[in-house]
């Protein structure tokens, strides 16, 4: 006998579907700050405090068609997630696309960093990121994402485009500096490169980036470094054009690296995320065949080898939007008081046009 049409099992764009053995279950699946009017939320950046006080930024824009006119707001939550407060502005320029360039770096409760940054599109030039400006600064919040200091100077990494992407950032190494992972190219949208820099002040200023990942003819950039349990490094990151992603390890607390290799899927805007029994997850903006959702992937040996878990934010059926317009992805990660993993994402937009950031509770199953 057939069933009744609620009880058909149908996943939709935007939701999560995992392969019945994955190491993580879906607890719930739920949208945020909602609105009927087309928006695009995207690029969340989230951070954890000692209190469990969740912290969040992310843009908005009217629309996935970028005008360089979005804002970058924030919010809190003080119950892992299940509530939060109504998004505040944080950063505006007229005339720019305004969003984060490093997200939340977390150095203590008194010091939450955040990477901030503007870009300007110009959908009529070729590549990937059709850029024709672009500026990172830094913010900081002594009160745990209240309120937030004033504008640092620009800070320019690489010689154009600099970006303190890393969605685990930072990495307090034993001798009591920061590692965190950046990207950057060489010209306008070309010699893109991974790499990571040092603070030893806590994010005031930055070493000169020791590269991870650079080639000739492929663009590297949205790297995320996790430490493993013997102590190395791993970092892994997207490769533009098609190209699948490449992992890489330091072993001396990344000072050098070892040289790329790919790994068995296409990811970008990547997070890293150490389950409980040592397993590493990683989810990525899933590039392969063009897609456009947020995928994932485990590895049960320090990333030697990977396995395609499944989505947690299926595609559209249409095409992905075009290069420059607001796309999926930007996940990213924090263990909650419960033991879950908290997941932000933005998924496809849907059939109205609209971008809604998603919130997952996930279960480590591990």
């Amino acid at each position: 006998m057939a069933l009744p049409p609620r009880y058909i099992a149908m996943v939709l764009t935007g939701e999560p579907d995992l392969v019945p053995d994955a190491p993580i279950a879906v607890h719930q699946s739920r949208r945020l700050f909602t609105s009927d009017t087309p928006h695009a939320h995207y690029s969340a950046s989230l951070a954890q405090l000692s209190s469990s006080r969740l912290v969040m930024v992310f843009s908005w824009a009217p629309g996935v068609l970028r005008r360089n006119n979005s804002v970058m707001l924030t919010s809190r939550s003080e119950d892992d997630g299940a509530s939060w407060t109504e998004p505040e502005a944080i950063y505006a320029k007229p005339g720019w696309d305004c969003m984060h360039l490093g997200g939340l770096m977390r150095f203590s409760d008194e010091r939450l960093l955040l990477g901030l940054g503007r870009i300007q599109m110009d959908p009529s030039l070729p590549g990937d990121e059709p850029c024709t400006g672009w500026y990172l600064s830094t913010t900081c919040s002594a009160d745990g994402g209240e309120t937030w200091g004033p504008e640092s100077p620009e800070i320019r990494l690489f010689p154009e485009w600099s970006e303190l992407y890393g969605a685990s950032n930072p990495h307090l190494l034993d001798d009591g500096r920061h590692m965190l992972a950046v990207i950057g190219t060489t010209g306008r949208d070309s010699g893109w490169q991974a790499g990571v820099c040092f603070t030893d002040d806590e994010g005031e200023t930055y070493s000169a980036p020791v590269i991870v990942a650079s080639h000739p003819t492929l663009g590297f950039g949205d790297m995320d470094i996790v430490r493993l349990a013997d102590g190395r490094y791993m970092a892994v990151a997207r490769v533009f054009d098609g190209h699948p992603s490449v992992v890489a390890y330091s072993s001396d607390d990344g000072s050098s690296w070892t040289e790329p290799r790919p790994v068995e899927f296409w990811g970008a805007n990547i997070k890293l995320q150490r389950l409980r029994s040592g397993a590493l997850l990683c989810a990525y903006r899933d590039e392969a065949g063009n897609r456009s959702g947020v995928g994932c992937s485990v590895s049960e040996d320090d990333g030697a080898t990977w396995r395609r878990i499944g989505w947690l934010a299926r595609p559209s059926d249409g095409p992905p939007p075009a290069a420059g317009d607001v796309r999926c992805g930007y996940p990213d990660m924090a263990v909650l008081q419960n033991g879950r993993l908290g997941c932000v994402l933005a998924p496809s937009a849907d059939a109205d046009g609209i971008i809604d950031l998603r919130w997952l509770e996930l279960i480590d199953r591990t």
